[in-house]
């Protein structure tokens, strides 16, 4: 909007100074007025760029849509649907150099949900673009699970470890290191301390290759679990990228729960993916991922999920997915789902 100030004021007072030559006024008194205009609204815009420039400079609005219709097919039990089944908004602020906020709100097409619609995330974080330590802080997920693929369809070690909760997250880097500490509130009924607490360490090289680890000091107060028992849990994670391939693979493994018979809940997760250059003339994606947990029957999780996916690009920031989803219960039964996605950002 300012970049038209200094045009507009230059035509205004071009009209203004022949109006006063047709008058027969002073001309030169006339001119020395719009230089000296101009002179003070150039420096009222450098006073502004100095001070941050205008708010809506650092302010940016995304967010993302995607539109389902999907088939499954559960031991017979045919079911079919069309949604929409997910739709965020997200806004941005960089308040200074060393701060900046988020926040998103989401819509979620959840059946077994009582509210669609929420904050999904609004955090702050404290630390320079480059800086090696920065803090987050706010509601977010917490960062225990590494989750690698592109499948639209999560794998099973989402639904292991999916928590959204009050977190404070330290975070140092340094060349291809990093290591987060971070704490949050959980789900048991403890209000007066903050109790748990995780420990994520990575390496990435220049090469494309990746490992991590990370510990959990109780998994039991995430929501996934929603145990009173405080149980530890550990992961361990490896990717690989080379050219248009990805691999990805991690294994998460909680201590046993005595309120569930001594289970030893574990999952493990490897996907690949590769990028193609021509799916029916457009750039696009052929993922796989296949998830299989062992004594996790005990919060509903399936014993095994097996995914493959075909993307294709539908010009920028849009693309359609047809995906295949096969998961197999702890108790023999078997559910084969299609989905067809659109997927869009903005």
């Amino acid at each position: 909007m300012k970049r038209n100030l200094l045009p507009s004021l230059v035509a205004a007072a071009t009209l203004s100074l022949s109006g006063a030559a047709i008058a027969g006024g002073d001309v030169s008194s006339e001119l020395q007025m719009l230089k000296q205009r101009i002179a003070d609204l150039e420096a009222q815009q450098n006073q502004n760029s100095a001070q941050g420039g205008n708010w809506t400079d650092r302010v940016s609005v995304g967010g993302v849509a995607e539109f389902l219709a999907t088939a499954s097919d559960e031991d017979g039990n045919k079911t079919n649907d069309i949604d929409v089944d997910t739709v965020e908004l997200t806004i941005d602020a960089q308040v200074n150099d060393f701060i900046a906020v988020s926040t998103t709100l989401k819509y979620e097409d959840d059946p077994e949900g009582s509210d669609d619609f929420s904050v999904d995330e609004a955090i702050v974080v404290v630390g320079g673009e480059d800086s090696p330590l920065t803090l987050t802080a706010g509601k977010t997920g917490v960062p225990f699970a590494v989750i690698n693929g592109g499948t639209w369809t999560d794998p099973l070690t989402d639904d292991f470890t999916d928590n959204t909760d009050d977190v404070a997250i330290l975070t140092a880097s340094n060349g291809g290191l990093s290591a987060d500490l971070y704490v949050f509130k959980g789900d048991q009924d403890n209000d007066d301390t903050v109790e748990n607490f995780g420990i994520n360490l990575g390496f990435e090289s220049d090469s494309g290759f990746a490992v991590g680890a990370g510990y959990l000091n109780n998994i039991g107060n995430t929501e996934p679990f929603g145990s009173s028992e405080k149980v530890n849990a550990l992961r361990l994670n490896a990717a690989f990228e080379t050219g248009a391939l990805a691999l990805s693979g991690e294994y998460i493994q909680a201590d046993s729960f005595d309120t569930a018979a001594g289970a030893e809940p574990r999952v493990v997760h490897i996907s690949a993916d590769y990028g193609l250059d021509n799916v029916f003339g457009a750039a696009g994606n052929l993922a796989f991922g296949y998830s299989e947990t062992d004594e996790a029957q005990f919060i509903d999780l399936a014993e095994s999920r097996t995914i493959l996916a075909l993307s294709r690009e539908l010009g920028e920031n849009a693309e359609v997915i047809v995906e295949y989803v096969r998961e197999e219960g702890y108790g023999g039964e078997e559910t084969d789902t299609l989905n067809l996605v659109l997927a869009t950002s903005f």
